[in-house]
């Protein structure tokens, strides 16, 4: 590289040793004439003495500069690797977590739904008040597991910021009043006043999503009334409308707990956070609840903020905003509204259930037996379309992960085949419960989608949906109260599963 550079400048102290002559000359001919012969030595000299040194020194410089510019593009590029390399390993990583998150909750749900649906059945039964209270206690441990993997799969879904809000026309009291009336039992067990204030109507509805607004309020009412020994909680709702046609709505949530000092309140919102350790040894709980409350307020325009102090209670306010109502008012049925006597009744309606899990089947038979559905049972997806091939079904109940054929693979075949069963109605029973999921199913070409745990009556009101019937959901409970009509309806149904027609 010497060598080169020393070439270099050889070559161009020669051009500017030659540029100078000539210009020397011009200048001592012509600018400023002399009498005397032009010499060139001097000219020459000089520039044999200053230039290549000069130009050797900008050649090696300029050698470095470019060294230097090619280290920094190397480290540049290096750099870049590093980050898409820690880039690909975090999505990595991400997508790891998602994909065991989703395979535990399908792991978990599926025990969980034969815990759920067996006490479901049970609650359909004739118990003695001690056998109800057992099978009650049954059904609120699994609620409080299902509510832990849900906070688990919600957090997950906040990383991976895939949280969504599904906004529809609700009555906003109608949301505050549910939240009230689930937590008045434990309230009251208490010993603890638990009332409800603000100016909101039964007649305000507004466009938002209940669920999510619901979630939020129950994780701050639960927190209220876990925490409260005495006094009261209280629940406190506010609208104000706002220029652009939007609502900011406000949800107070007020007790006379235990309260938290200020340091608490600082990490109370942080993933995995409760006050301290006993927290959760005494009172329970992952410290997701806040957490995602948090994120979802933020995700709707709002937020949640807290006031507290040792001794003196707790003061949570949960703010997001709200559309308009977009549609009219409808009357719809809750389940504590449904009269016994509209029990969904399936007589005669051929099912198909195909699950892997005996369990599950059981359950689910458990559901749909009592209302007048013959059964057929199939354990895979290439049983169930052989099934399809032989009989006529007036509706297919579809586990996703199966062996030998899955329920993706058999929805699409049934879907693609020739015959006239293709078009019959397909409900995913699956313990998928992912964001997405429900879409991606029902885009494979799926008619319904019921998550497990199952519950019956949101089975039954997809049924009755797919179907073309009226949406129901009766309460387990209600076939002991059925009227003679329903009576003689039952005895129809066990002729037609006896008869097989």
């Amino acid at each position: 590289m010497l060598r080169r550079h020393i070439i270099q400048a050889a070559i161009i102290s020669l051009v500017i040793m030659v540029v100078a002559v000539a210009a020397d000359y011009l200048v001592s001919t012509y600018l400023i004439p002399d009498d005397r012969p032009y010499e060139a030595t001097t000219t020459i000299v000089i520039s044999l003495m200053v230039a290549p040194p000069f130009v050797f020194f900008l050649i090696h410089q300029n050698a470095r500069v470019q060294l230097a510019q090619v280290s920094l593009a190397q480290e540049r590029a290096d750099r870049i690797a590093e980050v898409e390399a820690a880039r690909d390993a975090a999505e990595a990583a991400t997508r790891a977590k998602s994909e065991f998150l989703a395979n535990m909750s399908h792991e978990i749900r599926t025990p969980l739904n034969g815990i759920l649906g067996m006490a479901q059945a049970l609650e359909s039964r004739h118990l003695d008040a001690a056998t109800r209270d057992m099978v009650g206690a049954i059904r609120d441990s699994g609620g409080t597991l299902m509510a832990i993997l849900n906070d688990v799969l919600d957090l997950s879904k906040i990383e991976a910021d895939r949280l969504e809000v599904s906004p529809t026309d609700t009555g906003l009291l109608e949301t505050v009043e549910q939240v009230h009336r689930l937590f008045l039992t434990a309230a009251n067990e208490k010993g603890v006043a638990f009332t409800l204030s603000g100016d909101v109507t039964s007649a305000l509805r507004l466009h938002y999503d209940p669920v999510r607004v619901r979630q939020c309020i129950s994780n701050l009412v639960s927190n209220a009334v876990k925490f409260t020994r005495f006094g009261g909680v209280d629940i406190n709702t506010s609208v104000q409308k706002m220029r652009d046609g939007r609502s900011h709505v406000t949800i107070t949530v007020t007790d006379t707990g235990i309260g938290m000092d200020q340091p608490t309140l600082l990490r109370l919102f942080e993933a995995f956070t409760q006050a301290d350790g006993s927290t959760t040894r005494q009172f329970g709980g992952t410290g997701l609840g806040l957490a995602i409350s948090r994120k979802l307020a933020r995700l709707m325009g709002g937020d949640i903020v807290a006031r507290s102090a040792p001794g003196r209670g707790s003061v949570f306010t949960l703010t997001f905003m709200t559309d308009a109502a977009k549609g009219t008012a409808t009357a719809r049925m809750s389940e504590r509204e449904t009269v016994p006597g509209h029990v969904a009744r399936l007589r005669g309606a051929r099912v198909l259930l195909t699950d892997d899990n005996a369990i599950n089947r059981q359950v689910v038979r458990l559901f749909l037996q009592p209302q007048g559905a013959v059964l057929t049972e199939a354990t895979n997806g290439q049983e169930a379309l052989d099934r399809l091939g032989s009989e006529p079904f007036d509706l297919v109940l579809l586990d996703v992960h199966m062996p030998v054929m899955d329920g993706t693979e058999a929805i699409r075949r049934i879907r693609a085949s020739t015959d006239a069963w293709r078009s019959v109605p397909v409900i995913a029973l699956t313990a998928d419960a992912m964001s997405g999921d429900r879409e991606r199913l029902i885009g494979m070409g799926m008619s319904g989608y019921v998550s497990k745990p199952i519950d019956q009556s949101e089975l039954l009101s997809v049924i009755s949906c797919v179907l073309g019937g009226e949406v129901i959901a009766a309460p387990a409970s209600a076939s002991k109260q059925a009227s003679g009509d329903d009576v003689f309806d039952d005895l129809l149904a066990d002729l037609d599963r006896m008869t097989g027609s």
